[in-house]
């Protein structure tokens, strides 16, 4: 699967890729950029936590209301999208786990045009592993 940017404007970058699934767990890598610092880790999420995902996406950009956290199994890294006020959200996390000698905890403000690149993304996640 390709790289998927998520979102490129100055000083906030997000993009997330499948790298591979093993059994019902398909391993992500995600790049942040906010502000001056960025970082890169990969996410193992379960098939099932992944379609939860999209459900809870689908409603926050349905609704403008909400928040909905992507958690990595193999570590206490994460991601949380929530929604502010107008169609805005702040995304903010760690990426790399607290117990790797580098990690990055970041916080950005974006709009909800993210989200649905974000659920098409897990949807051809989720379709790509039985291809």
């Amino acid at each position: 699967m390709e790289n998927s940017i998520l979102l490129n404007s100055g000083d906030k970058f997000f993009s997330i890729e499948l790298l591979y699934n093993v059994e019902n767990y398909l391993t992500f890598n995600v790049k942040i950029k906010s502000g001056k610092f960025s970082g890169e880790s990969n996410f193992c999420i379960s098939e099932e936590n992944i379609s939860l995902f999209i459900k809870k996406l689908s409603e926050m950009h349905n609704r403008l209301i909400g928040n909905c956290e992507l958690r990595d199994y193999d570590s206490d890294s994460y991601i949380n999208f929530e929604m502010i006020k107008l169609g805005h959200m702040l995304v903010y996390g760690q990426i790399g786990g607290s117990h790797e000698e580098q990690f990055m905890r970041f916080k950005f403000e974006t709009d909800q045009s993210i989200l649905l690149n974000l659920i098409n993304i897990f949807k051809k996640a989720i379709l790509a592993k039985f291809d």
